[in-house]
């Protein structure tokens, strides 16, 4: 069962998990915004860096007693999510690009202002009685679908990502085959009005996450999303 929170931001969801369960040390991707590694260590929880592969699944191994954040890249690793919670049990999901799904794993917390809602939510493991699953507003829910759909017969042939339709994601994530198809993207989404995020800051080049810090483009789905 899970209980909820409500927080303004994500980060403090993150920010009472770690002071709740005194959490000392939590593993989080490389390919991450930096105000989580920020808010880990103003918490004193030292941050343990993994890499991910092609497919945003963790490379590395860890042990089942391991506190470990995953995010719910771009809202369309639902698959990864379900292997992450079933293999290690204190998984926390980082649903800030996931803002409709259903709670899964030790904790999970959305970003209610990267979808224009007021607040962010916090679910987390409870005996006591279970919170109502109808938080969500499902009117926008259906409005990120069909415009996620629609960008998708747009640049799904071309697109080097595998992407899960059964998604309602943040943004449609598209991976180009070079940094100057990806640049040439962005300069033509720009000049149609949309602002478009890059994420997040620069890995070295060696980095299998360099691909998506230097050609993916996170396309909007609504006219003005936070980054």
């Amino acid at each position: 069962m899970y209980k909820s929170i409500i927080f303004n931001l994500g980060r403090d969801a993150l920010r009472y998990i770690v002071q709740k369960y005194k959490i000392k040390q939590l593993y989080i991707p490389y390919y991450l915004c930096d105000v989580i590694r920020h808010t880990l260590v103003k918490e004193n929880c030292k941050p343990i860096f993994y890499h991910i592969d092609d497919n945003f699944y963790p490379v590395d191994s860890f042990n089942k007693s391991d506190y470990i954040l995953y995010p719910n890249y771009f809202g369309i690793c639902g698959k990864n999510v379900l292997k992450m919670v079933q293999k290690y049990p204190l998984t926390i999901i980082d649903n800030a690009h996931a803002y409709f799904d259903k709670p899964q794993g030790f904790a999970c917390f959305n970003a209610g202002h990267k979808f224009n809602c007021k607040n962010s939510i916090l679910w987390f493991k409870d005996n006591g009685e279970k919170t109502p699953d109808n938080l969500l507003n499902n009117s926008l829910k259906n409005t990120y679908k069909e415009q996620f759909l629609q960008l998708h017969s747009i640049y799904g042939k071309t697109n080097l990502l595998e992407i899960d339709t059964h998604s309602i994601s943040f943004v449609y994530p598209y991976l180009a085959e070079t940094t100057k198809e990806a640049d040439n993207l962005v300069k033509n989404l720009k000049e149609k009005g949309k602002t478009v995020y890059r994420y997040w800051n620069p890995l070295p080049k060696s980095f299998n996450e360099y691909k998506f810090y230097s050609r993916l483009v996170p396309i909007p789905i609504l006219p003005h999303q936070a980054d």
